[in-house]
């Protein structure tokens, strides 16, 4: 019930669209530099530009409703012709316009003026079930609310049918409040679409980017893994033979053979070695006395 009394306002494009101008003209108000220090859209009157340009008059004076019924129709054709822009003629007439008859939203929704005649196919099969909506949303976009009775004289098929219905005093049963609420209901589901279709390709897209990074950073750990640590040796320059002379090498061997030792051996003369032998042996034999005396 809230769904459906939602889609009533705004004389049936909803609150969604409204929305969406409005972020939309924050967007280019960012753009051009006409914000306040706030960052909200700055906002002229009539009264403002009168002291600069004192010959201008006010052609119009709108009230809060009157404005309120011009900016819908600005967001309506605004978010309309975005729509069409984005996607093909042949996608709108097979896919998305189909699908919008088809939603429960858009079937609830009634439409009083509506003629008998309104989307029925021809005989020869050669128009979709929904080209009588489409060729509205395309006139309304080609000539404007402004334009509505020009577009009557256009060669559309709807056209043609709402001038063989006219009265005997040339007025129509197909008028411009009735077209305006009709393509109010076609681009409020339009956009619904069109916002699921953005958030799914969202989604998608930011599951994808982490799948992506789970595969990366499973590649980098294993190539960390499986890495080798490089030698000390490998930072620095070997020097040529040239360069320099060849050190002394020593030889690693054990102490046990004295011929290629490390340990530097201390040669002792013979003579010396003699006469402290013969000291040894008076001391010992001075030992040898003395056990003897105590004894």
């Amino acid at each position: 019930k809230k769904i459906r009394q939602l889609n009533k306002s705004e004389n049936g494009l909803g609150p969604k669209v409204m929305n969406w101008l409005s972020k939309d003209l924050q967007k280019w108000a960012a753009a051009l530099g006409v914000v306040d220090k706030a960052g909200k859209v700055l906002s002229t009157t009539s009264i403002t530009p009168a002291k600069d340009h004192p010959q201008s008059h006010d052609a119009a004076m709108l009230t809060k409703r009157d404005c309120r019924t011009v900016f819908v129709q600005i967001a309506q054709q605004t978010r309309l012709r975005s729509i069409f822009i984005k996607n093909k003629t042949s996608r709108l007439s097979s896919e998305l316009i189909p699908k919008v008859l088809k939603q429960s939203s858009f079937a609830t929704t009634e439409w009083e003026e509506r003629p008998a005649w309104w989307n029925q196919a021809k005989e020869d099969g050669s128009s979709c079930s929904c080209h009588d909506d489409l060729e509205l949303c395309t006139g309304i976009l080609d000539f404007g609310y402004g334009g509505f009775d020009a577009m009557l004289q256009h060669d559309y098929s709807f056209c043609k049918r709402v001038l063989e219905e006219s009265n005997d005093d040339g007025s129509k049963s197909f008028t411009r409040a009735a077209a305006q609420v009709r393509v109010n209901h076609l681009t409020r589901e339009l956009h619904a679409i069109n916002e699921t279709e953005d958030m799914m390709k969202l989604v998608e897209k930011t599951k994808r980017k982490g799948e992506s990074d789970k595969i990366n950073n499973g590649k980098t750990k294993k190539a960390k893994t499986g890495s080798i640590q490089s030698g000390l040796q490998a930072f620095f320059k070997k020097k040529k033979e040239c360069d320099s002379p060849s050190p002394v090498t020593k030889n690693k061997t054990p102490p046990t053979s004295p011929e290629n030792s490390d340990v530097e051996i201390i040669e002792i003369d013979s003579d010396s070695s003699n006469k402290a032998g013969k000291k040894r042996k008076q001391v010992t034999d001075c030992i040898e006395v003395a056990d003897k005396k105590q004894k």
